[in-house]
């Protein structure tokens, strides 16, 4: 390997790392109890009738984002990612 190319994996190599070191980001299960009232409303309100089963929080960025899972009572499970601030981010169907 030459001096170019180790400098190459050397560099790439200390951007991987750098970008991981950087990623804010930290994601804990918690009960639906803990979860705001505002963001369950606009949930329920989002897709009505849906009977929610788990929670979860991230802070990404200084931005506290709401990962929830709920059934419909057609059977269609979904995930819905929120901010505190009750920004809708994504809606998923799950398979």
């Amino acid at each position: 390997m030459n001096s170019s190319t180790k400098l190459s994996v050397i560099v790439l190599s200390s951007a991987i790392a750098l970008s991981a070191c950087s990623d804010k980001s930290n994601e804990v299960e918690v009960p639906l109890s803990e979860v705001p009232a505002n963001i369950i409303t606009i949930v329920q309100n989002t897709l009505p009738g849906i009977s929610l089963s788990e929670a979860e929080k991230e802070t990404k960025d200084d931005t506290v984002i709401y990962e929830l899972e709920g059934k419909l009572i057609n059977g269609k499970e979904y995930e819905i990612e929120i901010a505190a601030d009750g920004t809708i981010i994504k809606i998923e169907l799950e398979d």
